[in-house]
């Protein structure tokens, strides 16, 4: 377990993880990130966190692991991930997307 909490940089990390992988990203709205949880995955520790969009009216959640400032994986989120369990926040460090921001309550 790490000595102290996640970096506060590591949203702008998730961010620019976002912009490069997801292929237009700027149709999706709503975008929401949750805290951060230090958890073992397959590729080892990490921080993981969860995002949540709205995809055509369709509700899309994805984790992220972040270790030592870098993205080491990412996919769609599993029940095991328990992001149903996270509070979110709006994620405004991707600027204007969709339809808006608004939330997705």
């Amino acid at each position: 377990m790490p000595v102290v909490g996640p970096d506060p940089t590591l949203n702008q990390v998730i961010a620019d993880e976002i912009k490069t992988q997801f292929k237009n990203y700027v149709i999706y709205e709503a975008f929401e990130i949750s805290g951060y949880r230090w958890v073992r995955g397959l590729k080892g520790w990490g921080w993981l966190t969860c995002v949540r969009f709205r995809d055509r009216d369709h509700l899309r959640t994805y984790v992220f692991l972040v270790r030592d400032g870098k993205v080491i994986d990412n996919r769609y989120a599993v029940e095991t991930d328990a992001c149903d369990a996270e509070s979110y926040s709006p994620f405004g460090l991707l600027g204007p997307t969709g339809f808006g921001t608004q939330p997705l309550y």
